[in-house]
């Protein structure tokens, strides 16, 4: 696991953190000789990626809610946040 994939400061940041974790633990999965391609492909990037772009999006969105006042404030940051926790990461791998 990269402490960066949480611990970063940018969103950028966590998502290149991702991208790297990935990027080693897929090479690693081939090469002990995983059957079908003999590398990974953008769609499997495209299946572990979504949940963190997904959990990105939704931090931002929190983040301009905050920046409203009032009820439709407390209202909009719950329903994002139960988004958020609905998010399913991938098991697959150490991220």
């Amino acid at each position: 696991m990269n402490g960066r994939v949480h611990a970063e400061d940018t969103p950028e940041g966590r998502i290149a953190a991702v991208c790297k974790s990935l990027m080693t633990q897929m090479a690693e999965k081939y090469r002990k000789g995983r059957s079908g391609p003999s590398a990974p492909d953008y769609a499997d990037f495209r299946e572990v990626l979504r949940p963190f772009i997904q959990r990105e999006i939704l931090n931002a969105r929190i983040d301009e809610a905050r920046m409203t006042s009032g009820r439709i404030l407390t209202a909009r940051v719950k329903e994002l946040a139960a988004e958020l926790q609905a998010i399913k990461f991938p098991d697959e791998f150490s991220l």
